[in-house]
C-alpha cells in the first residue's frame, strides 16, 4: 500500500495557497501517496503513464472526489472513448490550431479594448479588466451567446469551481446547483432557438451533428463545459504568468526587450504556475504504479503542477525561465484527454501578454494592493492582480 505524508492535503488552506513545497515533498519521499480516500501520483513520468492509459486509469467514474457534486454524469473529462471520442469531435474542428489562428484579430482587437479602458481609466486589476473578460467574451461570442451575459457566466462558473473545492459542503454545493439551473435555463433557451433559427455559431454547429449525443441534457453539459473551461484555465494562467513575471523582474524586463519570445512565455507560465493542479482517474484493475501496487477501484489524483516541477524532468525546475527549451509540460494533460482548448489559451495568453507589456510602460504589482489568491485544490489562479503602470 502506498504510504502517507500527513502533512499534504489538496484541501489544507496551507497547500492551496503554496502547493510546491509539499509537492517536492511527495516527489523526494512518497511519490504514490495514500490521501483521505485517494491516491496522489506527483513525479512526472508516473503521472504521464498514468493520463496515457486510460484502459487502467479511467476517466468514467467522475473527476472530483465521491462526496463532491457532479457537473454531469458524462462529460468529457468525465468519459473515455467511444463515448469521449463522439463528445469530442462535436467541438473539435472549432478548436483545431488553423481554425484558431482565424480568430487572432478579434483576440487582439478586443485586448487592445480593453487596454484602452485600462489606460483610460489609469487603474489595472489583470483579473477583471484583462485576464477574465478576454476569454470569457471569445468563447461566448464562438457559442453565440451574448457576452453582456458575462457577470452571471462569471457567477456561475465561480460557484462551480467553489463547490470542487468546498470538499462537498452543502452550502457550495447548493449555489453550485442553484447556478447550474440558472444556466440550464439559459442555454436550453438559446439551443431551443438555434434548433429554429440556425446562426453561425458553435452551438448551431453542435445541432448539426447531435445524433451522436443521445441525451439532449448532454449538449447543454457540453456548452457548461465549454464555457467554464473556455475561459477560466485562461485566466489563470494569463494571472499566474503576469504574477510570476512581477516576481521575477528580470524575466519581464527579457520579456519587454524580445517580445518574440511571448510564446515560450506562455509555456513556461503554464509549466511553472500550472492553471489545473491535477485531476482524477480511477483505476479499472490492480495495477502497479511505480513499484506500489494499487488496488482495482481505487481513486488517483494525478498532479499535474507536481509533474511540472519535477526535476528529473526539468532543469532548475523551480526556477522561472521564459527561455526554457525544451519544455515538455502536462498542464493541458496528456493522452486522450489532451485539453480540447489549449492552442486558444495559448494564443489568448500570448496575445494578452505582448499587448501588456507593448502598451503600458514600467508594468509591476501594486505594492499597496496585495494579490488575492483564488484557494482551490483542483484551480490554481487569482481573484485579483493590482498592478502600476505609466502608460
Amino acid at each position: 500500500m502506498p504510504g502517507q505524508t500527513t502533512a499534504y492535503s489538496p484541501f489544507a488552506e496551507a497547500v492551496m495557497a503554496d502547493p510546491y513545497p509539499f509537492y517536492a515533498q511527495l516527489r523526494d519521499q512518497d511519490p504514490v501517496c495514500r490521501v483521505e480516500e485517494f491516491v496522489a501520483v506527483s513525479r512526472y513520468a508516473d503521472v504521464v503513464s498514468l493520463l496515457r492509459d486510460p484502459a487502467t486509469f479511467t476517466s468514467t467514474r467522475g473527476n472530483t472526489r465521491e462526496d463532491m457534486p457532479q457537473v454531469a454524469d458524462t462529460t468529457m473529462i468525465t468519459s473515455d472513448p467511444p463515448k469521449h471520442t463522439d463528445l469530442r469531435q462535436l467541438v473539435n474542428r472549432a478548436f483545431t490550431p488553423k481554425m484558431v489562428a482565424t480568430l487572432e484579430p478579434r483576440v487582439r482587437a478586443v485586448t487592445d479594448s480593453l487596454l484602452d479602458t485600462v489606460i483610460a481609466r489609469q487603474r489595472f486589476d489583470v483579473i477583471s479588466d484583462l485576464a477574465y473578460p478576454l476569454p470569457v467574451t471569445i468563447i461566448a461570442e464562438l457559442l453565440g451567446v451574448d457576452p453582456e451575459h458575462g457577470e452571471d457566466f462569471k457567477r456561475w462558473s465561480d460557484d462551480s469551481i467553489a463547490a470542487l473545492g468546498s470538499g462537498g459542503s452543502y452550502g457550495q454545493a447548493d449555489r453550485m446547483g442553484e447556478s447550474m439551473g440558472e444556466f440550464y435555463e439559459y442555454f436550453g433557451r438559446v439551443i431551443a432557438e438555434r434548433k429554429s433559427a440556425p446562426r453561425e455559431d458553435l452551438i448551431s454547429a453542435m445541432l448539426l451533428n447531435a445524433e451522436t449525443v443521445p441525451d439532449p441534457g448532454q449538449l447543454v453539459t457540453l456548452c457548461f463545459l465549454l464555457l467554464v473551461a473556455g475561459h477560466e484555465t485562461t485566466t489563470n494562467l494569463i494571472g499566474n504568468g503576469t504574477l510570476a513575471l512581477f516576481e521575477n523582474p528580470d524575466q519581464l524586463e527579457l520579456l519587454q526587450r524580445n517580445p518574440e519570445i511571448a510564446a515560450s512565455y506562455v509555456e513556461e507560465a503554464l509549466r511553472y504556475d500550472s492553471p489545473v493542479q491535477g485531476l482524477y482517474r480511477t483505476t479499472t484493475r490492480d495495477v502497479d504504479v511505480a513499484g506500489t501496487t494499487i488496488a482495482a477501484g481505487t481513486k488517483m489524483l494525478c498532479l499535474f503542477a507536481s509533474a511540472n516541477r519535477d526535476g528529473a524532468q526539468f532543469r532548475n525546475a523551480d526556477t522561472f525561465d521564459i527561455r526554457r527549451q525544451p519544455n515538455i509540460h502536462v498542464a493541458f494533460g496528456s493522452g486522450v484527454h489532451f485539453c480540447l482548448g489549449a492552442s486558444l489559451a495559448r494564443q489568448e495568453a500570448r496575445i494578452a501578454v505582448e499587448r501588456m507589456v507593448s502598451r503600458l510602460g514600467r508594468l509591476r504589482l501594486d505594492p499597496d494592493r496585495p494579490p488575492v489568491r483564488l484557494l482551490n485544490p483542483t484551480i490554481r489562479g487569482l481573484r485579483s492582480l493590482p498592478a502600476l503602470f505609466e502608460a
